[in-house]
């Protein structure tokens, strides 16, 4: 049978974490269900494409300028229907960028009143997004994004009994959001004794960084990630220090890797670590020396089985998130062998 066609806009492939997500659309149970591309369009575009899609799915956050781009995809789309997918902003991005709360949240409610359907990545930006631009929680689907990088489940869990020190692992993007210079800083003042640190990625913070760790022994930086399980193979557990984090990634690779993980307590990085780790205030040595101090072997394998466990079939959750909410919009179903094709293992 002939699939509604879905069209995803995209206007800045760079941005690693909202690039990989894309992947959900090429998965078995969506592509069930819709026929996904994807296609670029200028950041400073005003006046958006006449598109041969049922579904237009936009990746990229709205702005006082892109208003004239939405309405515009709305005229010139009369028929199609319009998700909204928010990868940027939440409640920290607010209180860090925002000189103007009123304004700001006048702009999201414009914009986010122009679509069908909002996806946030996490529960807590939901919540902040329903306050801030007065949407009706029934408009609002939760989807965590999901990156299939293979090998992560097939590593073996760390030995936390073995001598020599515990090493902690970080990557990502060396944006000043991620906090990787909070860690360092925190690393280097004594917060995390019996530790090594290791550091994976690659960005505009990269000189600052390594300025940072200069001279410093016990924190080694691992060059661009391109092997997460690689990575991850070298590393005892994962701290995510970021100062905002719409969802959070690295958090859903590592527990899947069965590292445990130590988060910041920001936007939707809590609601991933349940037992799988520890929710740790990056912004104080002393919270974070506590937190270390109070570890145990057993504790940390405890953490470590858990989020392995809680990562199972992932994968194929998220892939049925985004199929059930594109058939229930594009009012079609998938035939029984569609579905069978889509759950059976690659």
């Amino acid at each position: 049978m002939n699939l509604p066609r879905l069209v995803n806009l995209l206007d800045d492939f760079a941005l690693g974490g909202v690039s990989r997500a894309l992947g959900i659309f090429d998965s078995p149970a969506v592509r069930a269900v819709v026929d996904a591309s994807t296609i670029a369009v200028k950041a400073d575009a005003l006046v958006a494409p006449r598109l041969n899609a049922e579904v237009i799915v936009i990746h990229f956050p709205p702005n006082w300028r892109r208003l004239a781009f939405l309405a515009s995809l709305r005229l010139r789309n009369p028929k199609a229907k319009i998700i909204h997918v928010e990868h940027s902003y939440t409640r920290a991005w607010e209180a860090s960028h925002v000189p103007s709360r009123s304004r700001f949240r006048a702009m999201l409610s414009m914009a986010l009143h122009m679509v069908d359907k909002v996806v946030c990545v996490s529960h807590g930006q939901a919540e902040w997004l329903a306050e801030a631009a007065h949407i009706d929680a029934g408009r609002i689907e939760v989807i965590y994004p999901y990156s299939n990088n293979p090998g992560l489940g097939d590593l073996a869990l760390p030995n936390f009994d073995k001598a020599g020190p515990l090493r902690i692992g970080a990557y990502g993007r060396f944006h000043k959001a991620k906090g990787f210079d909070r860690l360092i800083e925190a690393w280097k003042a004594g917060a995390m004794p019996g530790t090594e640190l290791l550091i994976g990625g690659f960005g505009a913070e990269e000189d600052r960084l390594h300025a940072l760790a200069a001279g410093v022994s016990g924190i080694t930086f691992a060059g661009q990630i391109n092997n997460v399980a690689g990575f991850l193979a070298n590393c005892d557990i994962v701290a995510i220090p970021s100062r905002r984090e719409a969802f959070g990634q690295v958090a859903t690779e590592a527990r899947e890797a069965g590292r445990p993980i130590f988060v910041s307590p920001v936007d939707g990085l809590p609601e991933q670590v349940g037992e799988a780790g520890l929710v740790v205030d990056f912004t104080s040595d002393e919270a974070i020396a506590a937190a270390f101090a109070a570890l145990k072997p057993s504790a940390l394998a405890r953490m470590a089985c858990e989020g392995r466990r809680t990562t199972a079939g992932d994968g194929v959750v998220r892939q049925s998130g985004w199929a059930r909410l594109l058939a229930s919009i594009t009012s079609t179903s998938p035939t029984p062998s569609q579905v069978a094709l889509a759950m059976a293992p690659n």
